[in-house]
């Protein structure tokens, strides 16, 4: 139990040491610019010089790397193919989401203290930085595994109501879902698949609407495959979460928040900007939240095929919101807004990993757009 106790007291004082003394070595390593083994080393000689013997350094240092390189108690929950997400709300309390339907799991951190030190690890490894000026981040890991990207939302105690930090992990798998499996998976009908696949080559825009983890990037990143290859396309996004494996034509880009004290900020109205300039077929936005609406309606009026998601509770309130979006950043009336978004064509709402319904856009008539049902 002793042995136990000083263990658990060194390794803390270690990781305490690199995450906050140290950083700079973390983060020369994240650069690419020391390795692995600089790090393990450094974290050798700084035992060697608090006296500990040999044998507990070489045991100290080995659990060190795992918690450096992997993420530490959460490693099962990430590599489970069956969980999509991934909850902290405090230190016992660890939530997932299985097949789709949440639970609570037994995980637990030993303290407060070791899972704040966990969160602080996190964004150290990830290049983020979790001071109070940036309390709410959100970024993308795309390469500690092997299996899965991983979308991390962290918000502090600096603004949440508790006195611990939230994680939230969604999990988007490397390899892509064919069109056949999400039949199969009862997300969609092989009618509904023929349709979007005939859509995917000649409707002018498609808009995949629902709450958050309704299946929306599940499908549009299927989808991505068959686009012909003799098109080209840009995908801008928040975080990488759409991408292709087999098209030799697409560009992937995504934002660029400041970090620490730095001033460099690309957004996605940045993207779509710069994307207008750009010698494209298909004009994508990972999820649309704001301003950078305006150059998805641009793209679509001048000719561009363009694809979407944005939060909606039907097929047809989509449009709608994508006009607000629009109305303010711009002179438009909702009217010239609605009329020019009529590009859309195609517009897809998921609940809940199935696709519910599927409307076209008809007409515009007196100010308002006219839909058809499909499925």
């Amino acid at each position: 139990m002793q042995e136990q106790t000083e263990f658990d007291n060194v390794l803390d004082e270690l990781l305490d040491y690199f995450i906050h003394v140290e950083r700079q070595t973390l983060l020369l390593v994240q650069r690419g610019i020391k390795s692995r083994k600089d790090l393990m080393q450094s974290a050798d000689d700084y035992l060697s010089e608090r006296g500990i013997s040999v044998n507990l350094r070489k045991y100290i240092v080995e659990h060190f790397g795992r918690f450096i390189w992997g993420y530490y108690l959460l490693e099962e929950a990430i590599n489970d193919e069956d969980i999509s997400d991934i909850k902290v709300l405090g230190y016992d309390n660890v939530r997932i989401k299985r097949r789709g339907k949440r639970m609570s799991t037994d995980i637990r951190f030993p303290s407060k203290s070791d899972y704040k030190r966990f969160v602080s690890m996190v964004a150290v490894k990830n290049r983020t930085n979790l001071a109070d000026i940036n309390a709410i981040q959100s970024f993308t890991d795309k390469d500690s595994n092997s299996n899965f990207i991983l979308r991390f939302n962290i918000t502090t105690d600096f603004v949440n109501s508790t006195d611990t930090p939230y994680i939230h992990i969604r999990k988007i798998p490397k390899k892509k879902y064919t069109i056949e499996q999400l039949i199969e998976f009862g997300m969609l009908t092989d009618d509904m698949a023929e349709y979007l696949l005939e859509a995917v080559k000649e409707s002018g825009g498609i808009i995949f609407t629902g709450k958050g983890a309704s299946g929306k990037t599940t499908l549009m990143n299927v989808l991505l495959e068959h686009i012909p290859h003799d098109k080209s396309g840009l995908v801008i996004q928040e975080n990488e979460e759409l991408f292709s494996v087999t098209h030799p034509d697409m560009m992937f880009q995504h934002i660029v928040m400041p970090g620490g004290e730095g001033k460099i900020q690309y957004d996605l109205k940045d993207l779509g900007r710069n994307g207008l300039l750009t010698d494209i077929d298909y004009f994508i936005i990972g999820e649309i939240k704001g301003g950078e609406a305006l150059y998805l309606l641009n793209a679509g009026y001048t000719g561009h095929k363009c694809w979407a998601s944005v939060h909606g509770m039907d097929s047809t309130s989509a449009i709608d919101k994508l006009a607000d979006y629009v109305k303010y950043e711009s002179d438009y009336s909702l009217k010239d807004i609605r009329k020019m978004l009529m590009g859309m064509k195609t517009v897809v709402y998921l609940k809940d990993f199935k696709v519910c319904e599927i409307s076209e856009i008809k007409d515009y008539k007196d100010g308002e757009l006219i839909y058809e049902r499909v499925y």
